[in-house]
């Protein structure tokens, strides 16, 4: 399985039933036997192959972006104290599902 942002989830056809969103758990929806490219080389290469494509439903709402950018800025620090802080944020984000 290969993650692009999180925007999508790709998968070797038929790989997976379903899949959950790294960001907000939701069920992701399915789009089966893709054919196009799933990286960023691919794409300027002009390459491609068959693929399940999953997207979550909530991929273009703000609180999913606030909260993949909250991810993001977690795993680019070093202090344990703001980690923290970041996932309190991210918790109250991901259960009221509202930019804070």
């Amino acid at each position: 399985m290969l993650l692009s942002g999180t925007q999508y989830l790709h998968a070797k056809p038929g790989e997976r039933d379903e899949l959950n969103c790294p960001v907000c758990e939701t069920k992701c929806d399915v789009k089966r036997n893709c054919f196009g490219p799933t990286c960023f080389a691919e794409s300027v290469g002009g390459l491609g192959h068959l693929h399940d494509r999953f997207t979550c439903p909530h991929r273009d709402e703000d609180w999913h972006h606030y909260a993949s950018q909250l991810i993001a800025q977690k795993h680019d620090c070093a202090s344990r104290r703001v980690r923290e802080l970041i996932d309190l944020d991210l918790q109250e984000t991901l259960e009221r599902r509202v930019v804070l």
